[in-house]
């Protein structure tokens, strides 16, 4: 069976939200597991639209906290595929917060969220292939290509708590 392939600006997702003091801590900035929380819904959300399946988070790689977001802020989540495999994704995510009041505007959060599609016996499943459409995409998808391999090559262990 032959999957019909996808744009990466097919799938892309943004999802936006004011962050409040419930998602704070006492200096007023988003916990890191708040954002990465928005992270991986826009994530899921963006695997969803290429897959049309159930898509499970398979990893998080080069989380990165570039600046704070604060209480108010407008923190906007923008997610891309960057590369597929047969049976998994890579996605770019980002988060940028706006300060409504000031008009400024800044990245906070970069990572990368690998998912999984499921079938209706959540297995694995084929993903569509994407359809590269100009330099830029095709540069991301060898790097995202390089990155799933340096994954693969990496031990994948769980491990015991010392204390």
């Amino acid at each position: 069976m032959t999957l019909e392939g996808k744009t990466i600006a097919e799938t892309a997702t943004t999802l936006s939200q004011f962050i409040l003091p419930s998602q704070a801590n006492p200096i007023g900035t988003a916990h890191g597991g708040e954002l990465l929380k928005m992270m991986d819904n826009c994530a899921a959300v963006c695997a969803m639209k290429h897959t049309r399946s159930i898509s499970v988070t398979a990893g998080v790689d080069d989380v990165n906290f570039h600046a704070p977001v604060y209480v108010g802020n407008l923190a906007t989540c923008n997610a891309h595929i960057t590369y597929v495999s047969n049976r998994s994704m890579e996605i770019s995510v980002n988060i940028y917060a706006e300060d409504l009041l000031a008009g400024t505007k800044e990245c906070c959060m970069t990572a990368y969220f690998i998912f999984v599609a499921l079938d209706e016996n959540l297995q694995p499943k084929q993903v569509a292939p994407l359809i590269l459409q100009n330099e830029a995409e095709r540069e991301n998808f060898a790097a995202g290509k390089a990155r799933m391999e340096a994954r693969q090559e990496k031990p994948r262990v769980c491990w015991i708590s010392l204390y």
